[in-house]
């Protein structure tokens, strides 16, 4: 059975609170902007944390499904997008221009890089930190997003236990094209069964443990420390200041017609690295003392 490696740091053993302001402003900030130096330091420091948290082979591993992704949506600007004025060459009759290579690349970056750090997401903030955090605010869509992030590497697991019977049973290698999209399609089948099955026991479960029948309690009671409202009010307000600088100066910059406003302010762009890395800092700062 494959187990899933999970790396538990000093970052991790902060109040919920903190650990969602940090993703959120994460994600959120790498949205807010396509500067290409901004782009390129959300993209290196996710892959870092990334790394960090997974090891390099399940990163590798994670490439072959975000470079194809980069790579289509990089091309996909590139070749039907006719903007800018400066002509690289024709394809198909159509202009590929400087800036619309840039622009593909920066957008193909950045999304790469948010899904990047919703994967940092997935592994630091669990579901009991997630109903924690939000279980009194919100218990049903907490209660559901938490039985999301457990059953999504639950079902990973079953299809590769139900891929490896049916290799064992019948071989896959040597299969034509049409024996193999039969056995994928009853594999799907048995996936969505199991799935079925367990879910109705899941509820039968949490009905006999009367599930909604009074106010909740949790396993897990986070109190927020002072430490933790110190660290909350500086990641907010660096977050806040990041994103109030980003929409005011940095978003200056344009691709189209020409490209325009590149000068880049190394203190905001400083700011928002320390923000993004702070969670290896942390961990570099407590390996060195």
């Amino acid at each position: 059975m494959e187990t899933v490696r999970i790396k538990r740091h000093l970052f991790a053993f902060y109040h919920p609170a903190v650990l969602f302001v940090y993703f959120l402003g994460a994600a959120g900030l790498t949205m807010l902007t396509l500067h290409p130096a901004f782009a390129a330091v959300s993209f290196m420091a996710g892959g870092c944390y990334a790394v960090y948290l997974k090891g390099p082979g399940e990163y590798l591993k994670s490439l072959r499904f975000y470079l194809p992704l980069f790579l289509a949506v990089a091309a996909g600007n590139v070749f039907f997008s006719g903007l800018g004025l400066s002509v690289l060459f024709y394809f198909g009759g159509n202009p590929v221009t400087w800036e619309s290579v840039l622009y593909g690349l920066c957008s193909g970056g950045m999304l790469v890089a948010v899904l990047q750090w919703f994967g940092c997401c997935e592994r630091v903030m669990t579901s009991d930190k997630l109903l924690c955090l939000f279980g009194r605010i919100l218990p049903v869509i907490s209660m559901m997003l938490a039985m999301i992030f457990r059953y999504i590497p639950e079902v990973i697991r079953r299809a590769k236990e139900i891929n490896s019977a049916q290799a064992a049973l019948v071989g896959m290698k040597k299969c034509s094209k049409r024996k193999k999209t039969k056995q994928g399609l009853r594999l799907a089948s048995v996936l969505m069964a199991w799935t079925m099955e367990n879910s109705m026991e899941t509820a039968d479960s949490m009905l006999a443990r009367g599930y909604g029948s009074r106010k909740r309690s949790y396993y897990t009671n986070e109190r927020l420390t002072v430490e933790d409202t110190g660290l909350l009010i500086f990641l907010g307000s660096l977050a806040v200041f990041s994103a109030v600088m980003i929409l005011t100066r940095v978003n200056r910059f344009a691709f189209y017609p020409t490209l325009r406003g590149m000068t880049l302010q190394l203190p905001l762009l400083l700011a928002y690295a320390l923000f993004l890395m702070f969670p290896l800092i942390l961990e570099g700062k407590e390996y060195i003392m």
